[in-house]
């Protein structure tokens, strides 16, 4: 059972500095000094190896903006084949970024975000509406009836903002010193699933400025200046290089040829790089599984997903991604549940990854890579004290690793609550 609940200070300072803030439409709402006063009280607590509950001050369904015809469905922004990640320019402490939907679960496009400053759901953005407030589904029971406005080939809706897809892993912050927004800003490297009847594939990417920890009525631009049009089928991982400032993408692991694609966030260009041989392409694995991290020590991607109901974890070096993937040989199996994947995230302190699986829910996972790539990577499993983790089929970057409290936040489900894990060590 999961218990001692964190509960958001109140403090008289802090208000005033927020207000202070709010004034000036800055991105901070904490000083610093007040960050690490809200750190102390919210999150010191928390004892490392344990699972606790994280009592926010409203919920996630609170930010439903009652989308006509689909209000009912504002939960799957979350709960169906979507992912999220972690922003860590959002104020002092952070953010977790909701944002998904799509095929058969809702048309709401919206981006909410869990503020990890005052444990707060924000909704940063309206949905999109059709036909002046009409909905872009018939709900006479026609169920291909579609706007004519909607443009399949970008992804759009008929105000050019993105529709809802399912966001799988494809969501990355770019940060304010490569070029984001001043609190970062969400780039959708490609788009898979969008529109409830139409189900289009794109590779265009769009981007959402946090502009400031105050907005909210925040709205999505174009940013690529092309899209591949190849090898889109659902699925999509995607991770940030801060050495290269890029954003490499992986899309259809069972069906993509050997290849790797990235967007260079400077030229903003959608780039494919062949391998020199097909030896080096992706693991053929369900492409719902998949998750894809940067990890800068050793400069290289890593992937992971389920094949034939096993974990199989495999890098690739971002200096010779010609070279394409190759799969790590880890001292013990991690146990994986079929077309399920298995959230995992780089904890910098301790140089190592921490994954959760579905097929045990009383454990996480440390993965330690050997000294040189192809040695074997250590596996160590760290169980949670009796406590019991909630799980979901996609975890994209829902499942990352807060620097700024030294805890993992993870929302499984719409209604699920939050949970936050501090990794043994740091």
């Amino acid at each position: 059972m999961i218990n001692n609940h964190f509960v958001p200070p109140h403090l008289d300072r802090r208000s005033f500095v927020q207000s202070a803030a709010r004034d000036l439409g800055a991105c901070l709402l904490l000083a610093y000094g007040d960050a690490q006063s809200a750190e102390r009280t919210i999150w010191a607590a928390q004892r490392a190896g344990t699972l606790r509950q994280v009592a926010t001050s409203n919920t996630f369904l609170s930010q439903n903006a009652q989308l006509p015809g689909w209000a009912h469905a504002f939960g799957k922004i979350v709960d169906d084949y979507s992912g999220g990640v972690f922003n860590p320019y959002w104020g002092e402490l952070g953010a977790m970024v909701f944002h998904g939907g799509g095929h058969a679960a809702t048309f709401d496009n919206s981006v909410v975000v869990l503020d990890l400053n005052d444990l707060s759901f924000k909704r940063l953005s309206d949905p999109t509406l059709s036909n002046q407030g009409a909905n872009w589904v018939s709900l006479e029971g026609k169920v291909h009836a579609t706007d004519p406005a909607f443009d399949a080939l970008h992804g759009e809706y008929g105000n050019g903002q993105p529709g809802a897809g399912h966001s799988y892993d494809t969501l990355a912050i770019l940060p304010p010193q490569d070029g984001g927004a001043r609190c970062g800003s969400l780039i959708r490297v490609a788009s898979c699933a969008v529109h409830v009847n139409v189900s289009a594939h794109t590779g265009w990417a769009h981007r959402f400025d946090f502009t400031s920890t105050t907005m909210r009525a925040g709205s999505w631009v174009r940013w690529s200046v092309n899209g591949p049009a190849n090898y889109l089928q659902p699925g999509a991982c995607s991770a940030y290089d801060s050495r290269r400032k890029r954003f490499w993408w992986i899309a259809s692991l069972s069906w993509a040829p050997p290849l790797i694609r990235y967007l260079d966030a400077t030229t903003r260009e959608q780039v494919e790089l062949r391998f020199q041989s097909a030896a080096g392409r992706a693991p053929a694995a369900d492409p719902d599984s998949a998750t894809l991290r940067y990890e800068p020590t050793r400069d290289i991607l890593v992937l992971t997903c389920c094949l034939d109901g096993g974990f199989v974890l495999a890098y690739l070096r971002c200096a010779e991604p010609q070279r394409g993937w190759t799969t790590a040989t880890l001292s013990q199996p991690i146990p994986a549940v079929p077309n399920i994947a298995l959230g995992f995230d780089w904890v910098p302190s301790l140089k190592r990854f921490i994954v959760m699986s579905d097929a045990d829910r009383t454990a996480l996972y440390e993965v330690s890579p050997g000294t040189q790539l192809d040695d074997v990577w250590r596996v160590a499993r760290q169980p949670l004290g009796g406590a019991t983790l909630p799980t979901a089929r996609v975890t994209g970057k829902r499942w990352s690793y807060a620097e700024s409290v030294q805890s993992f936040v993870w929302m499984a489900h719409s209604t699920s609550g939050v949970v936050a894990y501090r990794p043994v060590g740091v």
